[in-house]
């Protein structure tokens, strides 16, 4: 005798659901939507600007952060009354390509004479929106021959503007390229920005231990780690993450 066993059909229900708001542009929408008061919108409102103000804090100090760990020692290969130096020019012109890149930007609002100083400030600013004040003083230099008032003028505000940007993004002139010539890769930006938000997940995690971390991936932030461990680091983040050790 044949037997036929037909199979019931699989019965499946599908729940749909509304993601959660993920910023502070949804939680502000879902707020219109369920009528919420001008109160609370101005509170919202509020907290987004800041969040955002922090945000963009953050990305400041890391592409500054960044630029420091890449930027090269830049060569004292020019001369003047007998001294060497690195010429506001030669400086700008090294540096642009690396500042484009990590969204940073100078730029000067003013350069004028105050109490026989000359005085300039600027904002040194991220693409993401915040921005440091610059600001320098510094003393006339000799007028020399063949030179008019307003020259001497133009040679103190380009000393001043030097000095300013340079004590802000920490360049360094010099003979020694710090290794940089020689060789050295890390990770890069988007690398290091990815690696910082897997070390702010495995902080909630009972069993990560910061300090270790640091110790195995052989840097003290992420963008100092070295390129040729990137996969090694994000690996064991990675596990940490997921439970593994």
């Amino acid at each position: 005798m044949n037997t036929t066993v037909t199979e019931a059909p699989m019965y499946t229900h599908t729940i749909e659901t509304t993601p959660a708001p993920t910023n502070a542009l949804s939680i502000i929408s879902d707020a219109l939507k369920g009528g919420a008061s001008p109160e609370v919108l101005r509170e919202l409102l509020a907290v987004k600007k800041d969040w955002e103000a922090d945000e963009a804090r953050k990305a400041f100090n890391l592409a500054v952060s960044d630029f420091q760990r890449r930027c090269p020692i830049i060569e004292k290969a020019d001369k003047a009354y007998d001294k060497v130096y690195a010429r506001m020019d030669r400086i700008w012109r090294e540096i642009r390509p690396l500042a484009g890149e990590l969204g940073l930007s100078v730029t000067w609002q003013i350069a004028e004479l105050r109490d026989g100083m000359c005085h300039v400030e600027g904002q040194l600013r991220h693409r993401d929106g915040h921005g440091e004040r610059l600001s320098y003083d510094c003393p006339l230099p000799e007028l020399i021959k063949g030179q008019n008032l307003a020259q001497q003028m133009a040679s103190a505000q380009t000393y001043a503007k030097r000095y300013a940007m340079c004590a802000a993004l920490g360049i360094v002139s010099g003979d020694d390229d710090d290794g940089h010539k020689a060789g050295t890769q890390y990770i890069t930006h988007d690398q290091a920005v990815e690696i910082n938000d897997m070390i702010e997940a495995a902080k909630g995690l009972a069993t990560f231990n910061e300090k270790a971390f640091w110790g195995f991936a052989g840097a003290s932030s992420a963008g100092e780690i070295a390129a040729n461990r990137y996969a090694q680091v994000k690996q064991a983040l990675t596990n940490k993450l997921k439970g593994g050790t």
